[in-house]
């Protein structure tokens, strides 16, 4: 084969025509390529060129400039191309053709020494897509497949959807699915012709399976042939792993272990994806080895005494088998557990996005209201009517029993808390002794053996039982007994441990509780509960400042119509009082919150002790977290610090460079056989969406920004715990996690203060998340996506008027005005207040202009003298401005000062400081009414300066009022393009729904205005 190297790329058409010849794999489609400058000098005469090559098929009328797709420049999707053009109109040729031209023309000063690549359009698509040749990102020898399976031809390369798919580079095509078989000997094909350089290839597959090319081009311009790396260790390690996982063998079914990273105790939330050796050390020791099963065996559920992770390089996985089997009575026979794990396994991998919620959608391991309708699908698997009766009475038997003997499992775990306390206390002096190492590790055992039998087990029990309490409430909707809004209310009316972190935090803020008091109540919570290197709450020196509003308190008790309720009941055969049942619903997932928190003191105090020994041996937290709880163990009585220090880095450094390895791999959410560790699909989960509630707002990676203010705002974290309580006491506007599930901890937080939530959203919504900067979460319609924004338009913004320390004119500009407006969509580019050629300004493309708030204006625009400072350089610069965008048509939108300015410069009037009837103090949000929608919204204050009803300028129209004060507090003007508004849309507002109520005001105008 010709081998050829990176010179083949030029522009698209080009490399096409090159390609044309070159392969044998795949099939270009057939190619007519237009020359700008032969198009300008006879349209007629190409265009019927273009009609006779085609002769009237479809065709797709593509970019193919210099300015994409080549070794300089990528550009992927900047310019315009067309599809589904008929070859048989001229007039649509030509149409579509100048199109593309014009999309050139936008940012290229000539255009003549471009092409445009006329092909036929292909059909018969079944799947198409783009492969890249590499995961440039990780460095990593992978084919990365984004691809679409309706049929469409652009949906993945527009932006509009499509599915997510990785291929090892190193995997033999004999064991992929035809399909797939095509594609990688294609590109393989076209890899060996183009060496050196990673690849963009678009594709589409047809229904015999061949490969059509539409594009190739290089994956990131400016990548050289040099910084392609031997790949040959990267494939042994993937080796390595892949047989590990292949000892790993199931006891249930004999055959190698069928894996989740979120299944049932989902360690992505809790400890992570990639934890350090003591995370998942402790996490095993204390739930995974023993108190998963434990737990819930009281309860009446199948024993199980296997251990329920395991880890496959650094990721951990829990068993899905274990998890079926546990969760099944242990009434019903072991020949129909067994069919029943098949029939779950099954069930899971036809719908493998299922695999977080696998006690909600997959197994039947409790009894709700949907429950006799949902089991009706075990007769579609093989199941007699008989079987699956003998199954639903087992399982509802185990959930009345836990609803009527829920107050003596309460009290018996209590019971057992008290010891695990005992225990605590007596460590905790341990922790403010000089004991030494020996007697500190003998203490860290004895504390984690008591926490593995008096704290992690009841936590499990308590758990399922709010699993139990949560299924019930969930499908009180879902059967229509309630509707969404009502179940939402209820869980809001819950008060976990949360309400009472949120009442003290409030109090510890504004200094009516002590710091000893808070610290002894919370200062155990870590941000991370397992990791050593997380700070807790009592070494942070935490003092918070309050949040600007407290957060809506709960009801105790929701009152709720109880007799759908015991429609519910009866309905379902469920003898229990609705009032009793009522109960049984809160007291469940109340409980579960509580233990959690206090199983976590313990756990918190084992990561302080091994913290002490790491002090008198001197060695670093960071290498700590490297240890694991076999490494505590197997210190001895006649241990010295010097040799432990020794022995513990040589550990940590051994450990830390397997782990920097391992974690190149990408490695699959779920793994069914050892081919999943070469053809990855990326899920796309169906995140836990809490409440019903729609929202938009500006979004916080707070990993990345963990100083960001994250008041009203949509807050995004890859998995969070309870050392994050702290969030809820900011009136945050949303939640978004990567990971967590439907009963998850942070679920019942976001539900018990009805907050808008996205719990679990996996790891293909969470990348396209972290790329947005305002977005909208639509939990009713179970959505996540950008909000209203636009994109590059352009503005201008103008500034208030200072002098600086040395006496020099300085411009002053807010930067929440940059940033509101840069949620938008816009580019605000301030204007000086001393610039003296306006219209310059307009040279580019202007969409819009800001006239902003802030200071006095001169005296005489008042209806009485001031001694203000003024800014006249400033009222100057704003006046030509608005005069100028007034007769050239560009919309206005001005706020506070702008506003009052606006009004006086066209023969309205304004009162200085005037004392109102209903004082509005600064900072506090007040009413005012939308004069045309004649209803109420809440807006800020940031103003003394008023214009009273009768005053505007005739020229203009009332928007909106404070009826109490008989203020104008927003006009606008259609013919001259303006939006005025007395409040500052860019400052903080007392809640998240005045907010959105003013960005609304302004989207509108936006759309109504700006093309």
């Amino acid at each position: 084969m010709e081998k050829i190297t990176g010179n083949i790329i030029s522009t698209k058409a080009n490399t096409l025509y090159a390609m044309k010849n070159l392969i044998k794999k795949a099939r270009i489609e057939k190619m007519y390529i237009l020359k700008v400058e032969d198009f300008w000098r006879d349209k007629e005469r190409v265009c019927q060129e273009i009609r006779e090559r085609f002769e009237g098929s479809r065709i797709v009328v593509r970019s193919s400039s210099t300015q994409e797709d080549s070794l300089k420049y990528s550009n992927a999707g900047h310019y315009k191309s067309i599809l589904d053009v008929d070859s048989a109109s001229l007039e649509e040729i030509q149409d579509s053709v100048e199109q593309v031209i014009a999309s050139y023309q936008e940012d290229m000063e000539s255009v003549l020494g471009e092409q445009v690549l006329i092909q036929r359009q292909a059909t018969d698509v079944c799947l198409s897509g783009v492969i890249f040749t590499r995961d440039l990102k990780g460095d990593r020898p992978y084919y990365l497949v984004n691809y679409d399976d309706r049929g469409s031809t652009d949906s993945v390369t527009s932006g509009r959807g499509g599915k997510m798919l990785w291929i090892a580079k190193d995997i033999m095509p004999k064991k992929l699915p035809p399909h797939w078989k095509s594609l990688v000997q294609a590109v393989r094909e076209v890899e060996n012709i183009i060496e050196g350089i990673p690849l963009d290839i678009e594709f589409a597959i047809d229904s015999n399976n061949e490969i059509i090319l539409f594009q190739v081009r290089p994956l990131a311009a400016g990548y050289h042939e040099t910084d392609i790396k031997d790949d040959h260790a990267f494939f042994l390690l993937k080796k390595k792993v892949r047989e590990q996982y292949e000892r790993k063998v199931d006891i249930i079914t004999g055959r190698t272990m069928k894996l989740s990273d979120m299944a049932f105790w989902n360690p992505s939330e809790i400890i992570g994806t990639n934890p350090k050796t003591l995370d998942y050390s402790l996490y095993r020791e204390i739930i995974t080895h023993n108190a998963w099963n434990s737990g819930i065996n009281k309860l009446g559920y199948r024993k199980l005494d296997q251990d329920l992770m395991y880890q496959v390089g650094n990721k951990p996985y829990i068993n899905l088998n274990y998890s079926f089997y546990s969760l099944i009575p242990a009434s019903v026979s072991e020949g129909l557990a067994m069919r029943l794990v098949d029939f779950y396994q099954k069930r899971l991998e036809e719908d493998l996005s299922a695999h977080d919620k696998i006690e909600f959608e997959i197994a039947y391991s409790s009894y709700d209201f949907m429950t006799e309708k949902n089991s009706l699908k075990m007769l579609e698997y093989g199941f007699t009517e008989e079987e699956r009766r003998t199954l639903i009475d087992a399982v509802k038997e185990i959930t009345i029993d836990a609803v009527n003997n829920q107050d003596r499992l309460i009290k018996e775990d209590m019971e057992s808390l008290a010891v695990l306390d005992k225990c605590r206390d007596k460590m905790e002096q341990l922790r403010r002794s000089d004991a030494g190492i020996y007697e500190i590790a003998k203490g860290i055992l004895e504390l984690l053996n008591t926490l593995e039998t008096y704290g992690t087990p009841q936590f499990a029990r308590q758990a399922r039982i709010a699993f139990i309490a949560r299924s019930f409430i969930r499908t009180l909707s879902e059967a229509g007994y309630y509707s969404h809004e009502e179940t939402d209310g209820f869980m809001k009316s819950i008060s976990t441990v949360s309400s009472a972190f949120n009442d003290d935090f409030e109090q510890f803020s504004n200094n009516k509780m002590s710091s000893e008091e808070f610290y002894a109540k919370y200062g155990h919570l870590r941000s991370d509960t397992y990791d050593i290197r997380s700070e807790r709450y009592d070494a942070m020196n935490f003092r918070p400042v309050s949040a600007r509003n407290k957060t809506p308190k709960n009801s105790k008790y929701l009152d709720i119509d109880l007799a759908p309720l015991k429609k519910a009941l009866d309905d379902n055969g469920i003898d229990i009082p609705e009032k009793d049942f009522k109960k049984f619903l809160i007291k469940g997932i109340e409980q579960r919150e509580y233990f959690k928190f206090e199983f976590t003191k313990s756990l918190s105090l084992v990561l302080e002790l091994i913290r002490k020994i790491g002090n008198i041996a001197e060695v670093r937290v960071e290498d700590l977290s490297w240890l694991s709880v076999a490494d505590i163990r197997a210190i001895r009585k006649d241990v010295q610090s010097e040799a432990l220090k020794e022995k513990w880095l040589e550990l940590a450094y051994t450990r830390r460079k397997q782990y920097r390895e391992y974690r190149t791999l990408l490695l699959p959410e779920v793994i069914l056989s050892p081919l999943s560790f070469d053809i990855i699909p990326v899920y796309e989960a169906r995140p836990n969406f809490i409440t019903s509630k729609r929202i938009e707002g500006e979004v916080v990676m707070l990993e990345d920004d963990k100083d960001a203010d994250i008041t009203g705002r949509i807050v995004v974290l890859t998995k969070a715990d309870p050392g994050y309580e702290w969030i809820f006491t900011k009136n945050i506007k949303g939640f978004i996690t990567k990971y967590g599930g439907a009963a998850s901890h942070m679920a019942i937080r976001c539900a018990e203060f009805d907050i808008p939530a996205a719990i679990g959203c996996g790891e293909k919504i969470y990348n396209a998340v972290s790329k947005m900067d305002y977005l909208e979460l639509d939990c009713k319609n179970g959505e996540i996506k950008p909000g209203i924004q636009y994109n590059n338009l352009h503005a201008l913004i103008t500034q208030r008027e200072g002098v600086n320390a040395y006496g020099d004119p300085t411009d002053i500009l807010e930067s929440a005005y940059m940033r509101f407006y840069e949620l938008m969509g816009f580019i605000p580019k301030p204007v000086s207040n001393h610039n003296r050629n306006i219209e310059k300004l307009f040279d580019d493309k202007i969409d819009l202009l800001i006239v902003v708030g802030g200071g006095s204006l001169q005296p005489e625009c008042y209806d009485r003298p001031h001694n203000d400072e003024i800014q006249p350089h400033r009222d100057i610069t704003e006046e030509k401005l608005i005069r100028y965008c007034i007769k050239h048509g560009i919309p206005i939108v001005a706020t506070c000062r702008g506003m009052q300015y606006i009004n006086v410069l066209f023969g309205g009037r304004l009162h200085y400081h005037p004392k109102l009837k209903i004082e509005r103090p600064r900072g506090v949000d007040h009413p005012v009414r939308l004069v045309k929608e004649d209803r109420i919204i809440q807006v800020n204050n940031y103003h003394q300066d008023v214009i009273y009803e009768g005053e505007l300028a005739p020229c203009f129209e009332v928007l909106a009022v404070d009826e109490q004060n008989h203020t104008i507090e927003a006009y606008g003007s259609e013919e001259m393009k303006l939006l005025a508004l007395q409040w500052h849309p860019e400052r903080k507002f007392e809640t998240a729904e005045a907010q959105d109520e003013t960005r609304k005001i302004i989207v509108n105008f936006i759309q109504s205005h700006i093309r």
